[in-house]
């Protein structure tokens, strides 16, 4: 074997300049577990020559020229170079200013309004099976209070589920997301999804709501940030890709295209 040669599996041969490379494409995680020696010796054995190992089996099976395959790469391939495109047109034109921010914020208060007090109930589990039986009744229309009653694992079953009226900042840290949910909840019955909780999984429903109140910028903050970050970014997409068409020779076969509506128009009538 070659000085710079580190294992070869039958005919291929994988240097270390190679397999270090293999190592640089890991995810932090991943390199956590080559600190030691004998992590680097498993991931050589039991990643790197068995994925070669298994490759070449596959290709002794023609699975390397299989049609469905080969599309499949070849969309993955696109993707990626798109990717690379876009991430090159969009790199610098996402940046938000603490100005842009507060200008938005003053300019879209009904946006911040929200109840200061929200009336609720929840259902409360603890297991993934009662969970299901509970999501199953729901999506049949079953009353949400007589669930409550049926499944709570909490005092609150006695009343249905009802927590009463709450305020914001009144729950514990840890039901922060619980929160966020219960005003999220904009008419009487609206049902949240499933909030997670280190206590089981919840489901809320609002019962009634009173008063209303701005949220403080801070809180709303980074959100706002978040929000105008994502529409830099479409609108900086949604430019490029119009100045690229500009540019584009685009010819449609009117024509086929009408024969192609026709055919679909025929088959829709048949079903």
């Amino acid at each position: 074997m070659g000085d710079k040669e580190l294992v070869r599996i039958n005919e291929t041969s994988l240097s270390l300049d190679e397999f270090h490379q293999i190592m640089e494409r890991l995810s932090l995680e991943g390199k956590m577990n080559l600190l030691s020696e004998k992590g680097m010796r498993d991931f050589l054995d039991n990643y790197v020559i068995t994925r070669e190992v298994l490759f070449q089996e596959a290709k002794k099976k023609g699975f390397d020229k299989n049609v469905e395959i080969l599309t499949k790469v070849d969309d993955f391939k696109r993707a990626l170079i798109i990717d690379a495109l876009l991430e090159e047109v969009i790199r610098g034109k996402t940046e938000i200013s603490e100005d842009e921010i507060q200008q938005y914020y003053n300019e879209h208060q009904d946006r911040f309004t929200e109840p200061k007090e929200v009336k609720i109930r929840h259902v409360f589990v603890t297991t993934e099976e009662a969970l299901k039986e509970v999501l199953t009744r729901l999506s049949k229309g079953e009353n949400f209070e007589k669930l409550a009653y049926t499944y709570n694992a909490d005092k609150s079953r006695e009343d249905g589920g009802s927590l009463g009226y709450i305020q914001r900042g009144q729950l514990a840290p840890l039901f922060a997301h619980f929160e966020e949910a219960a005003f999220s909840l904009k008419a009487k019955g609206d049902i949240s999804e499933v909030i997670k909780t280190p206590y089981g999984f919840h489901i809320i429903q609002l019962d009634d709501k009173r008063g209303t109140v701005s949220r403080p910028f801070d809180q709303v903050k980074e959100k706002i940030r978040f929000f105008l970050q994502t529409k830099k970014k479409q609108d900086a997409y949604l430019a490029y890709v119009k100045e690229a068409k500009s540019r584009a020779k685009v010819s449609v076969n009117e024509r086929l295209w009408t024969e192609e509506e026709k055919k679909e128009e025929k088959a829709d009538l048949k079903k």
